[in-house]
Order: C-alpha cells, then sequence, then structure tokens
C-alpha cells in the first residue's frame, strides 16, 4: 500500500464512523483537489477511489479511462462498472460543504448569468449544462455553451434554450409553453406576477413523476437541488424539515420516509428554500 492509498483509507475509515459527517466528506474533497495535483500515476488510481466515495462517477470514469491497461482485466471491469455509473454523471454526489477550485469556477460562471429568483444556482441543480462546443439556442439561435437540460412543456417537441431566452421569457412566448406546470405549484401565493415568473422564467427541475413547486411565506421557494437523507443531515436540517405540516397530508411517518431518500434513488428528494424566512421545505417522490 503506497502513500496516497493510506491517506485514502484513512479518510474512508473516518468518513464511515462519522456516518458522512460534513468534516469527513469535506476532507475527502480536500484530499481529492490534492490527488488532481500529482503527476504520479499511483495518485491518479487512488484518485478515482476517492471520486467513487464521493459518487463523483463522471469524474471517476473520465480519470480512469486513460490509466487502463488492456491486459488488467481487474481494471477494465472497474471501467465497465464506472461506464454504466457515469450516465448519471456528477449530479448526486455527496455535496462539498465549503470550496473547492470546482465550486469557485461555478460561482465565477453564475455571475454572468442572468438571475433567476426561484432558481439561483442552476449550474448546481443541473439544469444548465457547460459544453466546450457550443450547441445553438432553439429560442434566438445564437450559438451558447450554456444551455437548459430541464423539463419543458409545450406542443413541439424542444428545450434547448440559452439562459437568457428562459429569464427574458422569449423562449415561453415563442413556442407557448411552460417550465413547470402551474398546477403543481403550493398554495398561498396570490401574485399571479409571481407564477408567470415561476412557469415562464424560471429553469425546472428533474422530478420523477410529476415536478411540484413548493411555496412558503406567500411566494414560491426557491429550488436548492436534489437530496437524500443523507444531505439532509450533513446540511444539519434534518428536524428543519421535518417540521413541517406536509408530512400529515402525506399520511406517512416522516422519520421512516425521510430515512428512505436516497439521491439519484428509487425515493428522491427535492429541496427547497423560503425566499422570506429561510426554512427549507421538502418535495418526495418515487420512480
Amino acid at each position: 500500500m503506497n502513500e496516497y492509498q493510506e491517506k485514502y483509507v484513512a479518510l474512508k475509515e473516518a468518513y464511515t464512523r462519522s456516518d458522512g459527517s460534513a468534516a469527513s466528506v469535506q476532507a475527502l474533497y480536500e484530499y481529492k483537489d490534492y490527488l488532481e495535483e500529482q503527476d504520479a500515476p499511483e495518485a491518479k488510481w487512488v484518485l478515482v477511489d476517492v471520486c467513487e466515495t464521493l459518487e463523483l462517477y463522471k469524474t471517476a470514469y473520465e480519470t480512469l479511462l486513460p490509466l487502463v491497461q488492456q491486459t488488467d482485466r481487474k481494471a477494465i471491469r472497474k471501467l465497465s462498472r464506472l461506464l454504466d455509473l457515469q450516465g448519471v454523471g456528477d449530479r448526486y454526489a455527496l455535496r462539498r460543504p465549503e470550496g473547492g477550485k470546482e465550486r469557485a469556477a461555478r460561482a465565477a460562471l453564475l455571475a454572468k448569468l442572468p438571475r433567476f429568483r426561484y432558481h439561483p444556482d442552476p449550474l448546481e441543480t443541473g439544469a444548465f449544462l457547460t459544453v466546450d462546443e457550443a450547441v445553438t439556442c432553439e429560442c434566438c439561435g445564437k450559438p451558447t455553451q450554456i444551455y437548459y437540460d430541464g423539463p419543458f412543456y409545450a406542443i413541439e417537441d424542444v428545450g434547448r434554450f440559452c439562459p437568457d431566452c428562459i429569464a427574458s421569457g422569449k423562449a415561453a412566448e415563442k413556442y407557448g409553453g411552460a417550465f413547470q406546470d402551474d398546477c403543481s405549484v403550493g398554495d398561498g401565493v396570490d401574485d399571479p406576477a409571481r407564477l408567470e415568473e415561476l412557469i415562464h422564467r424560471t429553469p425546472g427541475y428533474h422530478g420523477w413523476q410529476q415536478e411540484f413547486w413548493r411555496a412558503h411565506c406567500g411566494d414560491y421557494c426557491a429550488f436548492v437541488g436534489y437530496v437524500g437523507y443523507r444531505d439532509l443531515k450533513q446540511m444539519g436540517i434534518v428536524d428543519e424539515v421535518l417540521d413541517d405540516v406536509i408530512w400529515e397530508e402525506w399520511g406517512e411517518e416522516p422519520e421512516k420516509m425521510l430515512k428512505s431518500l436516497s439521491n439519484g434513488g428509487s425515493v428522491q428528494g427535492y429541496l427547497f428554500r423560503c425566499l422570506h424566512c429561510g426554512k427549507h421545505r421538502l418535495w418526495v417522490d418515487c420512480d
């Protein structure tokens, strides 16, 4: 066992002992940053393992691909397994508690995008994808390296829009479509302008079934992202999420259902945050 492996084993044991605490996840991400700066092949092999633990499957696959030799059957099997998982991408990876060059780069890019009040970080949630080779926006016809990858309800099969065409409402107007079903939103919002902004000028999110947008304090909430139980626990908001009248409507045992949530799994959580009081609200559906 080399020095890179020894460090990884220690970090993974700490992660397991702490039941995925924020500090242990942060330590794994910081070690990932360190390994990415190393040239030694041994470091790259361990980087694959670190990415797997963090469930960064796309990154793990791309890291492993150039390392595999045709004669190494064990590595080929691992590559094949990651190939199946990399379709999931890095969307459902463990959340990084703080910092990191990827987050800094994303924040810089986000600052250049239009502001979406009800979906403040569409890069983090995967609603917008970035590509090196520009694609054509189906609304304005201009090339863009950032395009929408979420639901769009319209007669025509379109949806690859640039951020500006969504924010301005031009995409929804041109195709007579919506990014969110206006019948699948929370109650208690009386201002029709807020509904118009949500369904026509806000990027949507992918749900297993029908996407639902939570509301609180007389307004629609901001979509934070996809979560499982471990994410809620890491964020320290389990009790806050449990303190919600919606559990009575669902008729479920709150703790039992919450512990069944798995990010990217059959029972998926969708996290929202109230724009006014800051409370987190949850929506849950199944495949």
